[in-house]
């Protein structure tokens, strides 16, 4: 069985970075999601040039600035000059399509610019040609696509980006239908939907967040690519006061460093993958494993 291990919020801070950093290094993150928006992106950057073997998401929730001039897309952001949709949803649906667009560009030259690449992939949604995002359930607003949501997927096309790739059910119990030259991959979202390992993302309810008890919930499934998603990160006093998942990230960073994944790993011959080796065959996650001497390396 193949499987995908994402770091989201790559980028957050130069502070959550370090945490990922710890996953990365020492642990099993074969690819990450990088804001491209916030404030530790120069500082990912710089770091992820020297990983290859790691593919490189968008993370297109737009949590932090616009790379533009506030003044140029004043559609999309709020009088301190930040992303107005954080605490609105509502307003991803006033934002204009032609300054979203060009803040998207703006966004992915900058990356190119610091990073030597642009992204490979993004958790875009695969939309039909009715111009609704193919999901099989969840609102009206789930299944309409936003300006801001056509600008990011122009921006992916006119840049090479996947997207659109991944089934499954998500979290809030969301089926995703990926785009039908990706259904033979059969790359599925892993979310442990029994709550055996989660109250909530709360402080109070951090004793009973175990990711690493969720991780090894994942089916054995041969037939199946998995997807998982953590947010391994160390905190500041940005991350503090405006993200809703606070602590749990560092039990993350230990999750996905933890010798009993990798255990786990080995016991159930399970080869870790890179999204774009999942994507195109190819095996440089793999490659990466042998010339390091890992135990992970499937050909152990």
């Amino acid at each position: 069985m193949k499987v995908i291990f994402r770091a989201d919020d790559v980028g957050y801070t130069d502070t959550h970075n370090l945490g990922t950093w710890k996953a990365m290094d020492e642990g099993v993150v074969t690819a990450c999601d990088l804001m491209l928006d916030c404030p530790g992106f120069e500082d990912a950057c710089k770091k992820l040039r020297n990983y290859p073997w790691i593919t490189i998401g968008w993370h297109t929730h737009f949590w932090g600035r616009p790379v533009l001039d506030p003044s140029e897309v004043p559609s999309m952001v709020n009088e301190e000059g930040r992303f107005k949709w954080r605490k609105d949803h509502k307003a991803l649906f006033e934002v204009d399509y032609n300054e979203a667009l060009r803040e998207c560009h703006a966004q992915l030259d900058r990356c190119y610019d610091l990073l030597g690449r642009y992204p490979d992939v993004t958790g875009l949604c695969y939309v039909g040609p009715g111009g609704s995002a193919r999901v099989a359930n969840g609102t009206a607003n789930d299944r309409k696509e936003s300006p801001l949501n056509m600008a990011i997927r122009q921006a992916c096309d006119d840049y090479g980006i996947v997207y659109g790739f991944t089934g499954g059910v998500g979290y809030g119990g969301r089926v995703s239908v990926p785009a039908d030259k990706y259904k033979d991959l059969n790359i599925q979202e892993w979310v442990d939907h029994s709550h055996k390992h989660t109250k909530s993302l709360n402080v109070v309810d951090f004793p009973y967040y175990d990711p690493l008890g969720a991780i090894m919930e994942m089916p054995i499934d041969d037939s199946i690519i998995w997807l998982r998603s953590q947010h391994p990160g160390y905190l500041d006093d940005y991350v503090l006061s405006e993200s809703s998942c606070t602590i749990p990230r560092v039990k993350d960073v230990e999750a996905y460093s933890s010798p009993i994944l990798k255990q786990w790993i080995i016991d159930n011959k399970i080869e870790l993958v890179n999204t774009t080796d999942a994507l195109y065959g190819t095996n440089k996650y793999q490659e990466h494993l042998k010339e390091i001497n890992s135990p992970l390396y499937m050909g152990k």
